[in-house]
């Protein structure tokens, strides 16, 4: 997506510039700066048991090996989860029903990833985006496809222009669809797709949305550290991530490529050829 451009729109109602597409975020950021905590938290692991054998032993001779057994099973699977999301992203075979395990691993580990991180100039913003970028592969890989009707497209207020006096945050059909943001993009793809569309005003609104509708998968929009946290909260519900793009700042007329929604859009949802093909069967059964 590097070099491409996108007209996006500007800080002031019916001004619209034209900006760069940043380029997509690199799986292979995350997973190894996630490996290298894992190897230096191993260390650290190692180093304290070590230190403790002697105070250990007096207590019981067996409890330096039981506690190091432990240990050590510990930083296997930690090694094992981040090797299956090696596996996933190189597109070889994988285990999918580690993802849980893998997502309480990122859960543990994240917080020294972005400290780690620092040391080496890298933003948490991009270890956040590399994150999504992973978790969407993984979500691809699993070939999960949902009827339309079961698909929930949410996506963050601050993507309707500013100066908009209609309220979509209840009722996305308020939208009278005049251009001026992707708001209105977003309604007739629902209606040309089939798909549910919800405007968020925030992180707790959306959650409760997705309680409320039980879909089957979820597309969100959002920035990097709200769609991280919401694909975490939602497992194991599938969720997708589309970046939303901010040329005015955070939270203030953000955009998003929807050219990258529809693309996603028609990996997710079911052809209706397969649906109505179930529904026969079913009837038949």
């Amino acid at each position: 997506m590097s070099g491409e451009t996108l007209t996006v729109n500007g800080k002031t109602a019916g001004v619209k510039k034209t900006i760069t597409l940043p380029s997509r975020p690199k799986k292979r950021l995350f997973i190894g700066m996630l490996s290298l905590v894992t190897v230096l938290a191993a260390i650290l692991l190692f180093g304290i048991w070590y230190i403790g054998v002697p105070g250990l032993e007096r207590i019981q001779p067996l409890l330096p090996w039981v506690i190091g057994g432990v240990l050590t099973l510990l930083v296997l699977l930690s090694f094992f989860g981040i090797f299956n999301m090696v596996l996933a992203v190189a597109g070889l075979p994988y285990l999918p029903w580690m993802k849980r395990q893998t997502y309480e691993l990122i859960n543990l580990l994240f917080p020294a990833a972005v400290r780690l991180g620092a040391v080496f100039g890298v933003k948490r913003r991009r270890l956040e985006g590399s994150f999504i970028a992973v978790s969407n592969l993984l979500f691809h890989r699993m070939h999960i496809r949902v009827p339309a009707n079961r698909l929930l497209v949410v996506t963050p207020h601050c993507l309707q222009l500013a100066s908009c006096p209609h309220k979509v945050t209840r009722d996305p059909n308020n939208c009278k669809r005049c251009g001026g943001c992707n708001i209105g993009d977003l309604v007739a793809l629902a209606d040309e797709m089939g798909f549910h569309f919800f405007v968020a005003t925030g992180g707790t609104l959306a959650r409760q949305i997705i309680y409320n509708m039980r879909p089957k998968a979820v597309l969100a929009i959002a920035c990097e550290r709200d769609l991280m946290s919401g694909i975490q909260d939602v497992f194991p519900l599938p969720a997708v991530g589309v970046l939303n793009i901010r040329p005015n700042g955070p939270c203030y007329n953000t955009s998003v490529d929807m050219a990258e929604v529809r693309r996603q859009l028609e990996e997710i949802i079911e052809p209706v050829e397969q649906v109505t093909e179930k529904g026969h069967n079913a009837e038949v059964s």
